[in-house]
């Protein structure tokens, strides 16, 4: 990981971004490839995959994968049956060599903490199933958890 160090603390830079009007998470900033608004129309169901796979979506000459990252983390599915109606915020993250698009609810703000700042999520907030894409949290200057991604967990699931 690429991280500035001062007085031996490690620095980690995330964005933030929100799974709904509650629920915030963010992800290491060095995955983040862009940030697209997408057209729903635009995206391609693919039968016979996982219910948090939204389908594909054309995006520069290439065909990614369309993950909507609050229903695979155990929360209300993002896109609903009126999804039509508005763009919607995707952040196309690459790791291992692998690209997906992440459907999220809107986009937030880099934010810096340092490595202890890190906790782990509770108990509460993540199931079982969802804590393998869960790296930990931080708290923000209010005390709300923002949960941190682990967007290497979610692409391995695209090989």
């Amino acid at each position: 990981m690429n991280n500035p160090t001062t007085n031996n603390l490690t620095i980690n830079h995330f964005l933030s971004f929100s799974l709904n009007t509650e629920i915030w998470a963010m992800l290491p900033s060095q995955q983040l490839a862009t940030i697209i608004s997408l057209d729903p129309n635009t995206i391609v169901p693919i039968p016979d995959m996982p219910a948090a796979v939204v389908g594909v979506f054309p995006w520069q000459g290439e065909v990614l994968w369309l993950v909507d990252l609050a229903y695979l983390l155990g929360f209300e599915p993002l896109l609903t049956p009126d999804y039509h109606q508005s763009k919607r915020n995707v952040l196309r993250v690459t790791s291992l060599g692998k690209t997906v698009g992440l459907l999220v609810h809107q986009v937030g703000q880099l934010i810096k903490c340092k490595t202890e700042e890190i906790q782990l999520p509770p108990t509460k907030m993540i199931t079982s199933t969802t804590a393998q894409y869960i790296k930990g949290m931080v708290r923000n200057y209010q005390g709300e958890a923002l949960l941190i991604v682990d967007v290497e967990a979610i692409l391995d699931g695209f090989d």
